[in-house]
């Protein structure tokens, strides 16, 4: 009896699985990343630390000193700067506990002046609205007669049950105390031997690391590896000098203006910044605030405040984009996002770490391929290339905004670029999606409508210098060879051909379009009554071949001496088999971009020039 093979799932059925998988996945990361959290937080820490020391260790080690070493050298100069910041911090922190009392006076006198009890102008305004207030409700604050002869009879109240709790043992007490000392001593402990271990064995934890996923793709993954971790490490390396400079600018111009604990307020200052957005802000507030408490006025409050606006600024358009580029390469709500989530998971640390952890993932989304979603999600990159943006605007019936995305890219690349990073695609994609996907008449037409609007306002932003210019010199400039293009089938590759005369010179060549109406017979006509220089003829696929190739032998019978060239702007399977037929067909050259055509049309040029001389 034959057996059934069993049958395969359905691609919706797969897609459905697949979305399952990864949600559940999801979940039990974030788990095991909850759960976890006394595990992973110490080797968390240790892994970016070591991040952030590598390109030290690497340094030093260029001193031909061994690596271990270089390694203890390196921990130890953090171990004692870290030290010595940490002294500096708890000294001036017990000193700001210590003088709180004896800045009671001021803070509370400052607090007064504010609410308006005070003998300035702002008292005596706040006085009267007071008065006027108590007048119209009729209400006065000293208590009546009744109320001042009336005495209540306090009610007996039964005595207290007291429950004695079992006294706590000597023992029981030192175990205690020595768990809370301990635990934080074992941690910093752990965190730095692996650190340790981490940088004295990083090329056999790479190796390990390589030949557990690199099986079959041995150069991808280490070309992702290796250049992740130089990334993060320059990148979390260059944040923490930064953050380290701010600090010291922040703390010696606080010394400067006389704001008491300046050196605490450097390191929160410093330790903070790594916070996103609010980070700053918040380390900013606290001396702040205390300038505003205990100064006689307010000059020194609105110094403080003065410094931190100017390095801020400073800071944000000046040294970050000097040091880093223009960005971290996260998007502003990608990071707040992340804050609030690695605070929930672990944290005061989560928030901290919350920046750095962020930026690693963005850049192994980068670089491995199965995480590329975490880049597409976190990263400040645009979601879609700008051909499905502007496709997807005109879907949406939106022309100002798939208009303004086409100016957008000229202004930040150019205008020969267009034609093949954005209208091309996009007429493609149109193409594709009214052949399969079931875009409508309607649709394509607005489609290509706003197109050829575009086309027609970038070709005019472009032509303009030059109309000055001719206008300016009129008789001085020769008329520019004739380029005659003709769509192969489609509204489509008209369009096409009127992006190729968008990014020519109009100087060095003019480009005119035949309407897709236009029969071979009035083709013909068209090259007797006025010869062109040559001749472009534009398909874009699908289809177009066979009229392409009937166009080509038509012409080259009659015309034999007339270059022409075939743009073909779409994906080509065998381009040599295309080739092979156009050429025998009579095209003289064959291209698949509009960048391509616009060279090979310039290259003709003067051939064409010589010949028509030579006929003279």
């Amino acid at each position: 009896m034959p057996t059934r093979s069993p049958k395969k799932p359905s691609p919706r059925n797969r897609s459905t699985n697949g979305y399952l998988r990864a949600s559940l996945t999801l979940v039990l990361t974030v788990g095991i990343l909850y759960v976890a959290k006394p595990v992973i937080v110490p080797i968390a820490l240790a892994v970016l630390l070591a991040f952030i020391l590598n390109p030290l260790v690497t340094h030093v080690e260029r001193w031909r000193i061994g690596r271990v070493p270089s390694v203890l050298s390196v921990v130890m100069c953090t171990l004692i700067l870290f030290g010595a910041v940490g002294y500096g911090v708890g000294t001036q922190l017990a000193k700001l506990a210590d003088d709180l009392p004896t800045h009671k006076d001021q803070i509370t006198a400052k607090i007064d002046r504010v609410r308006g009890k005070g003998t300035g102008a702002l008292s005596r305004l706040m006085d009267t609205f007071r008065q006027v207030s108590e007048s119209a409700t009729g209400t006065t604050t000293r208590p009546t007669t009744a109320e001042s002869t009336h005495v209540s009879t306090p009610t007996p109240t039964p005595p207290p049950t007291i429950i004695a709790e079992p006294k706590e043992s000597a023992v029981e007490h030192l175990l205690g105390m020595a768990g809370t000392v301990l635990a934080p001593i074992a941690d910093a402990g752990l965190i730095l031997i692996l650190v340790i271990f981490l940088l004295i064995r990083r090329e056999d934890l790479r190796n390990r690391v390589i030949g557990l996923l690199g099986h079959g793709r041995l150069t991808g993954t280490t070309r992702v590896l290796v250049g992740s971790a130089e990334k993060v490490s320059q990148l979390l390396l260059m944040q923490l000098a930064i953050n380290g400079g701010f600090a010291v600018a922040f703390a010696l111009a606080l010394l400067l203006l006389g704001v008491p604990y300046w050196f605490l307020w450097g390191s929160l200052t410093m330790l903070l910044r790594f916070v996103p957005y609010v980070g700053t802000w918040m380390a900013a507030s606290l001396p702040i605030l205390l300038s505003i408490a205990i100064s006689p006025g307010w000059g020194q409050p609105l110094a403080v405040l003065g410094v931190f606006v100017a390095l801020d600024l400073t800071t944000a358009n000046v040294v970050e984009p000097l040091l880093l580029g223009h960005s971290t390469g996260v998007s502003p709500v990608a990071l707040l996002v992340a804050a609030v989530f690695w605070t929930w998971v672990w944290g005061t640390i989560g928030l901290v770490l919350s920046t750095p952890l962020t930026v690693c993932l963005v850049v192994l989304g980068q670089h491995a391929k199965p995480l590329k979603f975490l880049s597409l999600l976190l990263g400040d990159q645009p979601a879609l290339p700008p051909a499905v943006s502007y496709y997807q605007r005109l879907l949406a019936g939106d022309r100002k905004e798939a208009t303004a995305l086409a100016h957008d890219f000229v202004k930040t690349h150019s205008l020969k670029l267009i034609p093949d990073e954005v209208l091309i695609p996009a007429l493609i994609l149109a193409r594709r999606d009214r052949e399969h996907s079931g875009l409508t008449a309607a649709d394509e037409a607005f489609i290509l409508e706003s197109t050829e609007a575009v086309v027609g306002e970038l070709t005019a932003a472009a032509r303009s210098p030059h109309a000055v210019n001719e206008s300016a010199a009129p008789g001085t400039l020769s008329s520019p060879p004739v380029i005659l293009a003709c769509p192969a089938h489609h509204k489509m590759d008209e369009l096409a051909a009127l992006a190729v005369g968008m990014v020519l010179d109009p100087s060095e060549a003019r480009v005119e379009v035949l309407s897709t109406r236009s029969l071979p017979a009035q083709i013909e006509q068209r090259i007797e009554e006025d010869p062109p220089a040559m001749l472009m003829i534009v398909v874009m696929p699908p289809g177009g071949i066979t009229q392409t190739r009937y166009l080509c032998r038509r012409l080259r019978r009659k015309f034999a001496d007339l270059p022409i060239v075939v743009g073909y702007f779409g994906k080509v399977r065998d381009f040599d088999k295309l080739l092979i037929r156009l050429r025998a067909a009579g095209a003289t050259y064959v291209t698949t971009s509009v960048a391509q055509t616009q060279k090979q049309l310039i290259s003709l040029l003067p051939a064409v020039a010589k010949a028509e001389k030579g006929l003279k």
